[in-house]
């Protein structure tokens, strides 16, 4: 037990592995589980509540300080009474750079290939969406500099590849694969998260408005909640190889930012 860190509960774990070495090559299996679902049940009603909220609730000037509390609340929560380490939580400094070059590598290469699915005709419309044309440039700047990095990237990555992954991996410790379950479970989170989101999607997108028989919102629905659970575990991946949050966190921020930048350059 490494200072710092809580002191281990629950029963002891077997000495099995997490899973594919390729999927994690630098986590060890808590030495303790945790099997009390306490803790777990109430993040995740924390976090239905939180996402209700914020999408139907909260003032657009609230989005930012309600995410980032909510993310800190929860670490405290995982750390108190998840009984989870800040290298579980993937928030040891010791990772940090590590986060950084892995994050940065992967930011870059997303960047440039939106820039090549801007350009290409086949793929242009694509990028015609309501809420990048809206934006004045100073407008742009703030959503992709203040909001996506702070109330989204910031927020999401700390709940979805730190504190759910953490939790679910000490609850699913005395399992095989106990790993991947955690990891797996986290991402199908992260994919009903964005529930509420994608029926802004479905009513901006003009190649979802165009779709027959009302079926812009399903259609909005399932992709995306089915491309951000998978993108929750590509996210997680580069969190395990790193070591850090920063990694999937500069991910998730090229994503976003170089998407909405490239939309308003299509539309402007």
């Amino acid at each position: 037990m490494t200072g710092g860190d809580p002191p281990p509960t629950g029963r002891a774990a077997p000495h099995d592995h997490g899973g594919p070495a390729w999927w994690d090559p630098l986590s060890h299996r808590p030495a303790h589980a945790n099997p009390e679902t306490g803790p777990l049940l109430g993040v995740v009603g924390v976090l239905v509540g939180s996402n209700v909220i914020a999408n139907e609730v909260l003032p657009s000037w609230a989005y930012i300080p309600w995410n980032i509390a909510v993310a800190g609340t929860l670490v405290w929560v995982a750390r108190r009474w998840g009984r989870t380490s800040f290298r579980e939580l993937g928030l040891s400094p010791d990772r940090l750079r590590s986060g950084l070059v892995w994050g940065g590598l992967a930011a870059t290469a997303v960047a440039g290939i939106t820039a090549i699915g801007a350009l290409l005709p086949v793929t242009r419309e694509l990028f015609h969406d309501d809420r990048a044309a809206d934006l004045s440039l100073g407008g742009l700047a703030a959503y992709a500099l203040v909001e996506i990095p702070l109330g989204t990237v910031l927020a999401e990555e700390t709940m979805f590849r730190g504190v759910l992954p953490a939790m679910f991996r000490r609850r699913f410790a005395h399992r095989r694969n106990w790993a991947i379950r955690g990891d797996a479970t986290a991402a199908v989170l992260f994919g009903l998260w964005h529930v509420l989101p994608s029926l802004d999607l479905a009513a901006s997108n003009t190649a979802l408005k165009d779709l027959p028989f009302g079926l812009g919102v399903p259609v909005a629905i399932a992709a995306s909640v089915g491309a951000t659970a998978a993108a929750g575990l590509g996210f997680t991946w580069l969190r395990n190889r790193s070591g850090s949050l920063a990694a999937p966190m500069l991910l998730h921020w090229a994503i976003n930012g170089s998407g909405i930048v490239a939309a308003w350059i299509v539309q402007h």
